[in-house]
């Protein structure tokens, strides 16, 4: 199955999550017309445009599929070095936390895993970087590629997934709730998380 990777959250906000989600294109264009259609809800699935209780149903939907899950997290101690550039480091911790989940979900991908990754936050000299690193971690058989969100479902439940995570761990007046919505697919196991440096995630909350 496809593995789709989105982001949110960033190091200017503290937070940077990315959700790999690992499921069957149809079963993830199933899942969405079927969100749609129980909400009536119109366009592209996205965490920041979704409401609570529809997170919570989507959420739903997804416990109710095979998709298994991976959350990478990159706190807020990950800042530049001196003087460095707040744009380039941003990048930075987005390819280590790429690098890392994909890694990590590669054991139990396949032979030939399809690593497809949302190609809306930086510039094509970037991303075309990114695509490259990961596409080394597919190996020969597998493919790595760079798609918009509004075109596949799988990169929007992954964008769901990563928004939730980020609103997860800030402290706010939702965070209850994200942690609510979050909990039964982490209990269950479908959803796993990861600290950017292979730690376990658990403690956050």
């Amino acid at each position: 199955m496809p593995i789709y990777c989105d982001e949110s959250g960033g190091v200017g906000r503290g937070v940077m999550t990315l959700a790999g989600v690992d499921i069957d294109a149809d079963s993830a264009e199933a899942l969405t017309a079927r969100f749609r259609t129980v909400t009536g809800f119109h366009g592209e699935v996205k965490g920041s445009r979704i409401d609570l209780a529809e997170r919570a149903l989507l959420f739903e939907m997804i416990q109710d599929s095979k998709a298994r899950i991976l959350v990478g997290i990159a706190i807020s101690a990950m800042v530049p070095d001196g003087n460095g550039d707040r744009g380039d480091h941003d990048a930075s911790v987005y390819a280590a936390l790429l690098e890392d989940v994909v890694a990590a979900m590669l054991s139990g991908a396949g032979d030939c895993p399809n690593v497809v990754v949302d190609d809306g936050r930086y510039g094509p000299i970037t991303l075309g970087a990114i695509r490259e690193d990961i596409a080394a971690l597919v190996g020969p058989c597998g493919t790595a590629q760079l798609d918009l969100s509004h075109r596949l479902a799988g990169l929007q439940i992954a964008d769901v997934v990563a928004n939730t995570f980020f609103n997860r761990a800030l402290v706010n007046e939702r965070q209850g709730r994200m942690a609510a919505i979050a909990a039964p697919l982490l209990e269950n196991g479908q959803i796993r998380m990861r600290v950017l440096g292979g730690k376990t995630a658990d403690a956050i909350t």
